[in-house]
């Protein structure tokens, strides 16, 4: 098991870096894979085990594992998912992908949370507020996503890098977010002068009105830069990160809390996935945030590069935690969709 790890360990890092540009669809192909809205097939497998040396485990640090699926399509277009959000008590999921693209689809599960199917699957190029796709690599590399309810409708923050904005997208339902126009949603100055690649990985909507975006990384080993957007402005904060994690996604859960996830790629130890918790009361403006670990996988196989976070209500109160992970177009990776239990959340959150 080890040596099976630190084979793909060694395969995915020098793939990552020096083959993936070129094996990415072309500009030219990317662009007509994108240029409307339609259906998508998407194939799936079940995983039963997180870790396959360990098939009746369930427990991994605070999580239940309930189960997941291992996504595919002949369509060259599917791939790449960035950012994740879910609706209808995480039936319906959409995501963002790093060539310029929303992916919805509906996922079928049973009442305790375990997917069983992807179906009723669309694409579609994000849209600039000319409702035009975008042109070239450094303009649609959309990273990050959050949805919020609105009167009558919801809104889309997305937010990209390279060149650094965040774009907001407002529909009647979330599906209807794939034919809207992003408008131009105001950042300071430091989040456009972020590295190219380094960019807002994270966007979340805290239950009381606030954005919170967290950069992917932080200069010179210090805690991640992350902003703070309510009425009166915006506040600076920092996320320290250990261990070489870098943020990849965020989300709130009811009582406040925020989840992050984060992702590290390292020679030897292959890919890593690492859940922790803020509490409400950190996030707030002028502090360095050490978070809690929620989880913390270091020897199972069935992790990619997890770089999407949604969380839901179970029916009966629980927390349900879904992971998606970006396969950078790339066959040694793959598009995994996993879903957890966060233990004991129930009584936390204020659930009603």
């Amino acid at each position: 098991m080890r040596s099976h790890r630190l084979a793909l360990g060694v395969l995915a890092v020098v793939a990552i870096v020096a083959l993936i540009p070129a094996l990415r669809p072309g500009t030219g192909e990317v662009e007509a894979a994108f240029a409307a809205p339609r259906p998508l097939v998407v194939e799936t497998r079940p995983i039963i085990a997180l870790r396959p040396s360990e098939p009746n485990r369930r427990r991994f640090g605070g999580l239940e594992f309930l189960g997941g699926l291992v996504l595919t399509s002949r369509d060259r277009a599917f791939g790449g998912l960035s950012g994740l959000r879910s609706f209808d008590r995480g039936r319906e999921l959409l995501a963002i992908g790093d060539e310029g693209s929303w992916f919805v689809a509906r996922l079928d599960g049973d009442d305790d949370g375990r997917p069983r199917a992807i179906a009723d699957a669309m694409i579609a190029p994000l849209l600039d507020e000319h409702r035009r796709p975008f042109h070239g690599k450094f303009m649609r590399d959309a990273e990050s996503v959050t949805v919020r309810e609105l009167a009558g409708g919801v809104e889309a923050r997305v937010g990209f890098e390279h060149r650094h904005r965040v774009l907001a997208y407002r529909a009647d339902r979330p599906r209807d977010l794939l034919a809207a126009p992003g408008r131009p949603f105001e950042v300071p100055d430091d989040v456009r002068a972020l590295p190219a690649n380094e960019g807002l990985e994270a966007l979340a909507d805290a239950p009381d009105g606030r954005l919170v975006a967290i950069a992917e990384t932080a200069p010179s080993g210090e805690a991640n830069p992350g902003w703070i957007f309510e009425a009166g402005g915006v506040r600076r904060f920092r996320l320290a990160t250990t261990d070489d994690f870098a943020v990849t996604d965020a989300a709130f859960l009811p009582s406040g809390d925020m989840l992050v996830l984060q992702r590290r790629f390292s020679l030897f130890g292959g890919v890593r996935a690492r859940l922790v918790r803020v509490a409400a009361a950190d996030v707030a403006g002028g502090r360095v945030v050490h978070p809690t670990v929620v989880f913390d996988d270091e020897r199972g196989d069935e992790i990619d590069n997890m770089e999407g976070l949604a969380v839901d209500r179970a029916p009966d109160g629980g927390t349900i935690v879904t992971l998606i992970s970006d396969d950078n177009f790339f066959w040694l990776q793959r598009t995994l969709l996993l879903r957890f239990r966060l233990l004991d959340d129930a009584a936390k959150s204020g659930m009603d």
